[in-house]
């Protein structure tokens, strides 16, 4: 009460208190970032090793396991280290602990990673450390493309003239181009001239490594000068590589045209882009942590036609994937639906006060509201995102309360006759403590989304941030700015009017007050028909609760609703070890596939990844490819469309029907999606770890066979490959060094011929017109090296006794399968089962998979492991969290009820209401076919919150009507009507409020929907019970002999 005597002696300073929430407000709004969700910011290092040419095995063996390793024993707060281990590269990610200081341990995981490089295989270059987050995904991507220049220019373009345009612009990374090839100095060797003049491949890499070299000259004094002295070491151009001398074994001089042809051409291409089928590259653009994403875009697009002015003649640069368009949208659905929402929740508050004063006085403390919840975004580093405006466009409809009872009161007082500035010290007298105590109640429900850790907490923390932040700015203002207001404005207000819209707003008052006055009789005449027939309201609500639970049991469960932004994306696997063409052939069929499934004008673009994306990319993006005999196909639909529920399955479909010999899954796609899954690409990932690899993997393809046959299950596939052909080349040692050679000499010599020598020596040229340096390449040219055969007949020059040695002679070669892909989880070995869901919920899904899963636990021996990990962990994590917050906040709310009613069974009589809106939100959201969520559960918060917040309201009357004197049924009858307006009000305009979201209309409707219907569900049948079981309930356990002599009054 104190605060509204200062508010109303001190009316400027309220006044400018309100002006200076609004500038700052409006400045927050415009510097906030913009993003489709809030930033998931869980600490994670990635440390990326590269290593052409070496096997998955020997890699994880001799680079992997060290790096792994050492992390462990040297940095702190490590959670989990996981890695994934292909030919020639590996990814380690690192998962750290909470509260780790991630710039002392990216400082770590970099020294640690530079002190065991001397313990790596010769030729190992520094690994790549990136830090990064959940939120760090592609958010728009840049095709390349040109009818005229080769894909060496294109790629070329992209890696150096792009990068350095864009690079710039803050809080963005460019990826490596995916598709064209890396421009190279070719060296092919010609094996027939090299055995002819006694030469090994190994003997022309080491001249040309001793040929052109990069070394320091230095500078003499001469005379009054200090003139820099140069020397040609490094060669001028590409055609100077040509006359790089060479000698045979005889003494001969030879130049390295006489055994080799020099080219300026493209590396082998391990990765092709095609975008609607014709070949391109493509670059990514990944968001870095907090930056806004629109912010980002905008500057990119903003700089296209520069760009694009200074490309080469006939290279078009085109943006795709462009997220931007769909939080654009996504916002502005928000933006309109926050619209609708104001002007419904003001027609309300119109109908029911009947004054466009006190309408307009409730209507001035919304804005203030939202505005200091744009502060408390902007303070605490949070976006501006589907999230925080969910939760903005939320808090319109309870915002209200605080205001509506405040005026409500002080229009009641000043019916009595009191004066505008005692009628308001009389209504903060009354009001005031029970508003406060309702208003903590519902700020205190959102406590358990503070617990909440993983993605799912960093996702919903804004948005409980968001209408906390508003509710206690709502009750200050009520408490400030609206009694000001009130003594200002009310006391003029008068119902005649002239104007023929007002007063048919005024003649719809009178409806809805003479609709009232009906309900209060009806509401006063049920609760003495539960009184004197308890058995009636006992059924009732043993019905409602029963049905309630039955509907928890019956609601599917996911982790989070699934987000259609026109986008998909589809990986495919042919047959390990296929070369890239074929696969490429492969890929052009599906694309015919889906292009009959998806008529022209829904589709927009198809993008085809295939082959192994450079390691960098790895790192950044989450992806499956590994290999030649694999890629993604991404799909952009148009902005009209049908739903990506109806194309995945029709194209699933064709696939097993067209194409039953690959394996395919469907893949996050789209920012929001990408976000929510993280590292884990699918819905489930049932992990096999431990030593036992040879019993896991039988057990892993056991889990297959009989998910196979589950109903809901798709997508199904053991993410690492075991079955990649390799052929196994033994030397034999002895027989070697018996005809002159060593195991160094025939390794020197495949290396040459393979192409492998750069990654053991490499060597650069520098274009002297760019300054950008290239890698020189030795080897026999690939559409010679077509057999193993071909491979065995090389001969092998022996320099110690001049005779030539075919390889065959001294090597026996095995063919074998040997794994593509290796996986670990802190040393562990592992297998990832991954599984899709198709028209069924995760939970129950989960479930059956779970089933399954611990029938096989039975069988793995010890220190061996099964554990569904990913989404469906989240998920569970996430709601175990919450319903623990749920009992803690319940626990807390009691204990605040029992300060402000001095009693232990009042508070029990507020809280009734909370089980039946929980009742009702879960019979809504299984009436919807809405599976239950964590957006779900939160409306099941906010069910709680509002419905506490009216039984307060109603108990505390009857508390004081009981304390005056009435008796307890008298006491409850009385303020069950009394208190009927404004709790419907809060009611109607908290249902006004999420009606627009729950149709989950537009872009983006699809994340709040579960959450607005539940709150629909909820607070319909938190109403009644908060209007009829709580004043009944009271009637039945207060008694009339308990009641104080001498009730002390609380006052704040």
């Amino acid at each position: 009460m104190w605060l509204v005597r200062y508010a109303l002696s001190k009316p400027y300073s309220i006044g400018a208190l309100a002006l200076l929430i609004s500038i700052l407000g409006f400045l927050s709004l415009n510097t906030l970032p913009v993003d489709v969700l809030p930033t998931v910011d869980i600490p994670a290092v990635k440390v990326i090793w590269t290593y052409s040419g070496l096997n998955a095995k020997e890699m994880a063996a001799k680079i992997t396991s060290f790096s792994e390793l050492a992390i462990m024993n040297n940095v702190d707060n490590v959670r989990e280290v996981r890695s994934q281990t292909m030919n020639g590269a590996a990814i380690i990610a690192i998962d750290f602990q909470p509260s780790v200081d991630i710039d002392l341990a990216l400082t770590q995981v970099t020294s640690v990673s530079q002190t065991i490089l001397r313990r790596m295989p010769t030729g190992v270059t520094p690994p790549l450390v990136i830090q990064y987050n959940q939120s760090s995904t592609p958010i728009l991507q840049l095709v390349i493309a040109s009818n005229t220049l080769s894909e060496a220019q294109l790629s070329d373009f992209a890696r150096l003239q792009l990068r350095s345009m864009i690079q710039s612009i803050q809080g963005i990374r460019l990826s490596l181009p995916y598709g064209g090839a890396s421009r190279q100095v070719m060296i092919d060797l010609r094996p027939a001239s090299l055995l002819s003049y006694g030469l090994s491949p190994a003997d022309v890499i080491t001249a040309i490594s001793r040929q052109n070299l990069t070394l320091p000259s230095g500078s003499i004094r001469e005379s009054t000068r200090d003139i820099q002295i140069s020397v040609d070491s490094s060669l001028a151009s590409v055609d100077a590589f040509n006359n790089i001398p060479l000698q045979s074994d005889d003494g001969r001089l030879l130049l390295l045209r006489d055994v080799a042809d020099v080219r300026d051409g493209p590396a082998l291409q391990t990765n092709i882009a095609r975008v609607n089928g014709q070949n391109a590259v493509t670059v990514s653009l990944i968001k870095l942590g907090d930056a806004s994403t629109l912010s980002i875009i905008n500057q990119v697009l903003k700089k296209l036609p520069e760009i694009q002015k200074s490309a080469p003649e006939g290279l078009t640069i085109s943006p795709i994937f462009d997220q931007s368009i769909f939080i654009r949208a996504a916002i502005s659905h928000v933006g309109t639906e926050m619209i609708i929402v104001g002007t419904l929740v003001a027609t309300i508050v119109l109908l029911f006060l009947g004054s466009w004063r006190a309408t307009l006085i409730v209507l001035t403390s919304i804005p203030l509201s939202l505005l200091t919840a744009i502060i408390a975004l902007k303070i605490t580093g949070n976006t501006l995102n589907l999230m925080s405006l969910g939760g903005l466009a939320l808090a319109i409809g309870i915002l209200v309360d605080n205001a509506l009872v405040e005026i409500e009161n002080i229009k009641r007082n000043l019916s009595f006759g009191l004066l505008p500035r005692e009628a308001a010290l009389n209504s903060a007298q009354q009001v005031a403590f029970p508003e406060f105590v309702s208003t903590l109640s519902t700020c205190i429900v959102f406590l358990p989304i503070f617990l909440l850790t993983g993605i799912a907490g960093y996702i919903f923390r804004p948005l409980a941030i968001v209408v906390i932040t508003a509710l206690a700015a709502s009750y200050f203002l009520s408490r400030t700015i609206v009694p000001v207001l009130a003594v200002m404005l009310l006391p003029g207000d008068k119902v005649e009017t002239k104007v023929f819209l007002v007063n048919l707003i005024y003649r719809a008052h009178a409806v809805v007050e003479n609709l009232i006055a009906k309900g209060q009789r009806k509401i006063g005449n049920l609760i003495l028909f539960f009184v004197r027939h308890s058995l009636a309201p006992l059924f009732i609500l043993g019905v409602v609760l029963g049905a309630g639970i039955l509907a928890i049991f019956f609601s599917g469960k996911d982790f989070f609703p699934k987000t259609d932004a026109g986008l998909m994306r589809l990986y495919v696997r042919t047959e390990p070890g296929l070369r890239i063409e074929e696969t490429a052939r492969y890929f052009a069929a599906i694309q015919s596939g889906i292009r009959e499934i998806i008529p022209a004008e829904e589709l927009q673009f198809i993008v085809d990844i295939i082959g192994t994306p450079e390691p960098v990319n790895l790192g950044w993006v989450e992806s499956f490819s590994i290999g030649s005999y694999d890629g993604e196909i991404l799909i952009q639909l148009q902005s009209r469309h049908k739903s990506i529920n109806y194309y995945e399955p029709a194209i699933r479909k064709m696939l097993k029907t067209k194409f039953p010999q690959i394996s395919f899954l469907f893949l996050p796609a789209d920012t929001t999606n990408q976000t929510l899954a993280g590292s884990t690409p699918s819905a489930l990932d049932v992990r096999f770890s431990g030593k036992d690899s040879a019993g896991n993997y039988a057990l892993a393809q056991e889990l297959i066979a009989k998910m196979q046959r589950v109903q809901g299950a798709t997508d199904i596939q053991l993410q690492q490959v075991l079955t990649l052909p390799e052929y196994f080349i033994s030397i034999d040692r002895d027989r070697a060094l018996q005809l002159g050679l060593t195991t160094q000499e025939v390794m020197s010599a495949i290396l040459g011929i393979l192409g492998s020598a750069g990654t053991v020596n490499p060597n650069y040229w520098a274009d002297p017109d760019s300054g950008i340096s290239y890698t020189v390449q030795a080897q026999t040219p690939i559409n010679q090296m077509t057999s193993i055969d071909k491979l065995l007949n090389l001969k092998l020059h022996s320099s110690s006794s001049g005779k030539d040695v075919l390889l065959r002679t001294i090597a026996t070669v095995t063919p074998r399968l040997v794994p593509a892909t290796i996986g670990r989880v802190t040393l562990q070995p592992v297998y990832d089962v991954l599984i899709n869901t198709e028209n069924i919920d995760l939970g129950s899904l989960y479930n059956k998979t779970e089933l399954i899963v611990e029938a096989l636990r039975k069988k793995l021996k010890p220190g061996n492991q099964i554990n569904i990990v990913g989404q469906a962990q989240a998920m569970h994590t996430a709601y175990t969290k919450l319903i623990q917050g749920f009992a803690l906040a319940l626990l807390l709310i009691y204990l605040v009820m029992v300060f402000n009613f001095q009693s232990w069974i009042m508070p029990v009589i507020a809280l009734f209401a909370a089980p039946v809106a929980i009742s009702g939100t879960s019979l809504f959201l299984l009436a919807t076919s809405t599976p239950i969520s964590v957006q779900a559960l939160m409306g099941f918060i906010m069910v709680i919150g509002v419905s506490t917040a009216n039984s307060v309201l109603v108990t505390t009357f009857a508390r004081d009507l009981w304390l005056s004197g009435y008796s307890a049924m008298k006491a409850a009858r009385v303020a069950a009507g009394k208190r009927l307006r404004p709790v419907l009000m809060t009611a109607l305009t908290m249902l006004m409020g999420v009606f627009p979201m729950a149709l989950a209309i537009g872009e983006g409707g699809e994340q709040n929907a579960p959450l607005a219907r539940a709150v629909i569900g909820g607070l319909t049948f938190g109403t009644f019970a908060s209007l009829l079981f709580v004043p009944w309930l009271f009637s039945r356990l207060i008694r009339n002999k308990n009641r104080p002599e001498n009730p002390e009054l609380m006052e704040f």
